[in-house]
């Protein structure tokens, strides 16, 4: 009888524990091999995966071609409350963000493709030197 409870346990844990992983794992070999190929179809940003309270997205960073570019989007992304970046490493050229159900995918493609705008104006209109200036004091990514 001891025994049966023991595994009723176990298989409880296990069912808990699997029901509370996020189901988006940037840093899974898995999940970059699954959206490796995806067509954005000439946009920026695509929503990729649902579940029961949020939103996944993924952003086409080869649109941001320099260093400054993404450091600089990643900064601006943080002012935006409807919009959580999950894969913090920049130099991939595909990083995702997550968002509450109870904002519009709609306004959060909109937000992301603002903010590209903005990096896009900023970056056309520094030099060089204040863009290596200003990531010597704000780049903290890998």
């Amino acid at each position: 009888m001891k025994l049966v409870l023991f595994f009723a346990l176990m298989l409880l844990a296990n069912i808990t524990t699997s029901a509370q992983q996020i189901g988006v794992q940037p840093d899974d070999p898995s999940f970059v091999a699954k959206y490796a190929d995806l067509d954005f179809n000439g946009k920026f940003a695509t929503t990729i995966i649902k579940d029961d309270a949020n939103n996944y997205f993924l952003l086409d960073f080869s649109l941001l071609p320099t260093r400054f570019d993404r450091v600089f989007f990643m900064n601006l992304s943080f002012s935006s409350e409807e919009i959580i970046n999950i894969d913090p490493v920049v130099t991939r050229n595909r990083v995702c963000f997550m968002s509450n159900q109870k904002y519009s995918e709609v306004d959060v493609l909109k937000i992301f493709d603002e903010i590209k705008g903005k990096v896009v104006a900023i970056s056309s209109s520094w030099s060089d030197d204040k863009k290596a200036e200003w990531l010597k004091d704000n780049d903290k990514y890998n």
